[in-house]
């Protein structure tokens, strides 16, 4: 009932919109889409697997589907105001079906007081390395499946939220003049991590996994304001932005009540961490061109400060990077490779590792075609890669601009 009602509001929020832009084109509307044939096989290797059972497993599956559509709504008010919202749909999404997933990414509203200064109030992106800002302007980047932490259909795959800032609600930002660079600069903070706020349970009630006592409404976070997220990112960019390069940082709270996240570790040693780790995450970002030739790479670790998983000899701590380099054949025509790794802790340390080439060919103004071949390698450190799944994708896709 909630989404129907969600779905509701938004189609009238669309239709009203649109009205405004036929009147005094004052509200734009506009969006990206991303159409995909997918195929995938996976093989799988188990070590300890019950007597005369298979310790391979192989599985292959082929799909067409709409990856993700985006709406944006743009609306500049008086000189310095703008409104933006964006309206993210997922999967060939149908709420009567039950397929893919609604969402209201960003909402947030701008005041750029100049060049040096400006600040976003709203459900936003924050800065934090080079992609996550710019992660579902689909039409703008030459993927089909994003690095691995910042492709929404596997946020929950990636549990993305450890690695990155996905949402914050102040920010003030602004980019400095100095000789032939800019300086960049963004500070913000916002709500705890999602798996704090709270939810209907199946009595509709709401709950949340930090403290139920005083809940009434779902939506919202209860946490205490020493939990928020709080942090930012300093750079450098060149003034005709062929290069740019930054440090990010964040300080906030993992909340390890949240066992639907990790139903299979409560079995092991994480069992007793059942608290708020103090989590601080550190990036960095370089991009830029040289001639045709177009680079970006990006490093995350993700710091833990736990007593309780330091008194149990576990470590929490995560890391993430990836690396792009990309050449232009011609101004339609751009063929990259890239390579993307990453370690998370569950008691053991599982590596993951992928190899990724692929082309993107702009049709026209609103049309590319893009292909991506992708090796994804998922492997535990401790028994030599015994217990190893490799799966590989073949995509060919559409991007659009609506």
């Amino acid at each position: 009932m909630k989404t129907t009602v969600s779905i509701i509001i938004a189609f009238l929020f669309l239709c009203t919109s649109a009205q405004l832009r036929a009147q005094s084109d004052e509200t734009s509307l506009f969006g990206s889409l991303q159409l995909i044939f997918f195929n995938q096989k996976s093989h799988m290797m188990f070590t300890q697997v019950p007597p005369g059972e298979n310790p391979q497993l192989n599985e292959e599956r082929s799909s067409f589907a709409i990856q993700q559509m985006d709406l944006f709504l743009q609306k500049h008010i008086g000189e310095d105001f703008t409104a933006f919202v964006d309206l993210e749909y997922q999967l060939n999404y149908s709420s009567e079906h039950r397929w893919g997933s609604f969402s209201i990414q960003e909402a947030w509203l701008h005041y750029a007081l100049s060049d040096e200064f400006g600040f976003k109030i709203g459900m936003l992106y924050p800065a934090f390395n080079n992609l996550n800002e710019i992660k579902n302007r689909l039409a703008l980047l030459p993927y089909i499946f994003r690095p691995g932490i910042y492709e929404r259909l596997l946020s929950r795959l990636f549990l993305s939220e450890d690695y990155l800032p996905e949402r914050a609600f102040v920010q003030l930002h602004g980019g400095i003049p100095l000789g032939e660079v800019f300086f960049d600069y963004a500070v913000y903070t916002g709500n705890a991590e999602g798996s704090y706020i709270s939810h209907p349970d199946e009595n509709g009630a709401p709950v949340n996994d930090h403290n139920s006592n005083f809940e009434f409404i779902t939506g919202v976070d209860p946490t205490e304001f020493n939990l928020k997220l709080f942090g930012g990112r300093i750079g450098i960019r060149a003034r005709d932005e062929q290069f740019k390069a930054g440090v990010s940082l964040t300080h906030d709270y993992d909340n390890l009540r949240d066992t639907t996240r990790y139903p299979q570790i409560y079995e092991g040693p994480r069992a007793p961490l059942r608290g708020d780790a103090r989590r601080m995450r550190l990036g960095g970002d370089v991009s830029g061109r040289v001639g045709p030739v177009r680079f970006e790479a990006e490093a995350i670790k993700v710091f833990y400060d736990y007593d309780a998983a330091e008194r149990i000899g576990v470590d929490l701590d995560l890391d993430f990077f990836y690396a792009m380099a990309g050449y232009s054949f011609t101004d339609a025509l751009f063929v990259y490779g890239s390579y993307e790794g990453g370690s998370a802790v569950f008691g053991e340390r599982w590596t993951h590792r992928t190899v990724t080439g692929g082309a993107a060919y702009q049709i026209n103004d609103f049309v590319t075609a893009k292909a991506q071949y992708i090796v994804y390698k998922q492997f535990l450190d401790e028994s030599l890669h015994i217990d190893e799944a490799t799966i590989r994708f073949v995509f060919l896709g559409l991007s659009l601009v609506l």
